[in-house]
Parts: C-alpha cells; structure tokens; sequence
C-alpha cells in the first residue's frame, strides 16, 4: 500500500468560512487557490462551497482540472506566450507584468470572441513578479497601452510579497498598492475594481484590523492548510491547524546505535553535511517513504513519542524508543504537515495517495 495523505475537507471548509467571513466584513474578496494541491478536485469544490470568490491557479494543467465548476478562475502566474490561447479559454482572470503577453492575450481573446481580465502586477519589494513600483513611467505606460487593446479588460492591480524575498505586508507597501490604485483611477478615469494582495502573509493584517482601506481582494492558500498566517507563524483564531496528514507504512524496526559507525563522509547523498548527536542506543524504525516523495522537514508525528531523524530518497528513519505504543513492521505511522513545502511536494507526488476524509469538525 503506498504511503497516504488524507485531507480533511471539513476542515478545510471550515478554516475558509472563517477567512471569508473575516474579508466579508471588511469589504474584500477571497480567491481560493488550488494549486498547493495540483488543482484537487474536493478541495477545489470546498473552497467553492466554503463561499470565496475565486478559484485560482498557477498552471494550466490544474484550471482545466476545475474547469467545470461555476466559479470565475484567475491563473495566477504570468502567462506563458505558447499557453495564451488556453489562458483565455479556461481563465477569466491572469495576472501580467509584461505588455507582450497582455497583447498576445488580447489577441487570443478576440479570437475567441472574448473578453479577458488582467490584473496587472506590481513588485513592490519582495523582488518575484510585477512593476517595480518606482517604476512609475513604466506603470503608467504599460497602462496606456492595456487600456489601447481590444481584446482586454484592466480589472485590477495586484502584488504578491513574502513568497520569494520574504517580505511582508505593511501598511506602507499595502498603502502604496492602494494610493496607486486611486491615481490610476483618477488618471485613466476607469474602475478597477480589484485591489489584489497577495497571499497568507497578509492574513495578520486582516485580522488585526489593520488592512488598508483599498486593499479589494486577497489570495489565499498556504493558510487553509496549516490554520496559521504566514507573516509571523501565529495560529488563527478559530481556525483547524490539522488538516492534513501523512501516514507511513513501517519496513524494518530494529535496535542500533544512534551515530553511525565507520569513516564519515563529507556529505550525503544529499549534498548536506553530517551532524548526527549521539543518543545512545535506540529503537529506529524505517517508513516506506523518503525525499522523492515528500518534503520531510515538515513532518511531525502525531505519536508525541516519535522523532524523525532524516531519510534518504526512499527511506525515512524514525526514533520509536520513547513512544507508549507498540509498533510492528508492517504498522503505519501518522504525521501531520506542518509546511507549505511538505503540502506542495506531497500533493504533487505520483507515489503517495490523496485521500479526501469528509468528517464533521
């Protein structure tokens, strides 16, 4: 039996009725995003059904996935300029940085006797896609020229931070966001209705009612699995933090020393440098399941009395020796995602199970 990830979908409503209650209040749209899960199709319908706005996803492959439940969807990555064609047939929304693409999707769009939505990018800090936002001749040249095409529509301008660089949202790089919005406004004399920050680092502004009055829309992923925000690492009020978790069938128990015998080399197979602690003689079980597999810095076990102590490609080593309970070969071991990485690389894996468990909160 290959190992499983089983995801509790009530849970997962559950932490999204909080969120959009939470926005709902204050004025701001909720885009769920699916790609943390390659676009599953019961977490994909739990978002729907928990209430956000939007679906969103950075590839192709997933939108299409979704493609059938009724509910706008935003790729959420540039779109690639072999893709544009796909992008305005199974995207309502894309977010954009470049004026090439916009104008390949412009063209696509009236191909298809469409309309396309753009959201327009600004990087204000975190160094990963958009305007730099001193760039202000480019933004509003850029605009110009969205506003001259045909097959578009500017609907919005976002910005995403913490991802790459790990900045967080403020009321300086938001207010900018917003200050920015309202010139355009003013200048092009349009809409844009959507104000978009980026992600579940901007989740501690939300709730500690300090968002900035402008800000239209959030996009949110990470959050909904690890029931924290992301900015500090602090737990959500009220929110589920086990929501998904890993179990490992176990392949060997045996007794040995803690630090291996013999002359060390340099590093791993892994290219990361050796530094075992010696703790005496313990009880080590190996997990059918390894790094091809699965991030594994982010688990943790549920059995309190169990430490992972590394894996290799297609073993993970376990400590059992101060665990109440009595493990035998052939058992499984559960752990929870505590992660982003280990949801991403484990969702994504072709040789674990993704298992949907619909149980009341």
């Amino acid at each position: 039996m290959k190992p499983q990830l089983q995801m509790d979908i009530n849970k997962i409503k559950h932490n999204v009725r909080e969120l959009v209650k939470k926005a709902n209040d204050k004025n701001i749209t909720i885009t769920g995003i699916t790609k943390g899960v390659c676009g599953n199709i019961d977490f994909a319908t739990a978002l729907v059904e928990a209430g956000v706005d939007y679906l969103a996803d950075s590839r192709m492959e997933n939108l299409k996935k979704i493609s059938f439940l009724d509910i706008k969807k935003m790729l959420l990555r540039s779109p690639k300029m072999s893709e544009v064609n796909e992008v305005v047939q199974y995207a309502d929304y894309s977010l954009n940085s470049e004026i090439v693409v916009i104008e390949a999707l412009s063209e696509a769009a009236l191909s298809q006797d469409k309309i396309h939505n753009v959201i327009l990018m600004i990087d204000v800090g975190d160094l990963r896609e958009g305007i730099w936002f001193e760039d202000e001749q480019i933004i509003y040249r850029t605009i110009s020229a969205i506003l001259q095409l045909k097959g578009v529509h500017l609907v919005g301008i976002g910005t995403n931070l913490t991802c790459f660089g790990g900045i967080i949202p403020t009321q300086e790089n938001y207010g900018f966001i917003t200050r920015l919005a309202a010139t355009i406004r003013q200048t092009f004399g349009i809409e844009l209705p959507l104000v978009s920050g980026g992600n579940s680092s901007s989740l501690h502004m939300l709730y500690g009612g300090v968002i900035p009055i402008g800000v239209t829309n959030l996009r949110v992923n990470q959050s909904i699995f690890l029931g924290t925000e992301i900015a500090h690492g602090h737990y959500l009020e009220n929110w589920e933090s086990d929501v998904i978790r890993l179990q490992a069938e176990i392949i060997e128990l045996q007794t040995k020393p803690s630090l291996p015998q013999g002359k060390k080399a340099y590093m791993n197979a892994f290219g990361k440098p050796l530094s075992p602690i010696d703790k005496g003689i313990r009880k080590r079980a190996i997990l059918a399941i390894g790094r091809q597999d699965i991030d594994i810095n982010g688990l943790k076990a549920i059995d309190e009395g169990i430490t992972v102590e590394g894996a290799s490609s297609d073993h993970l080593i376990v400590d059992v020796t101060d665990s109440n309970q009595s493990y035998e070969v052939g058992n499984r071991v559960s752990f929870r995602l505590v992660t982003y990485a280990s949801v991403l690389s484990g969702m994504a894996s072709s040789y674990i199970d993704h298992v949907s468990i619909h149980k009341t909160v």
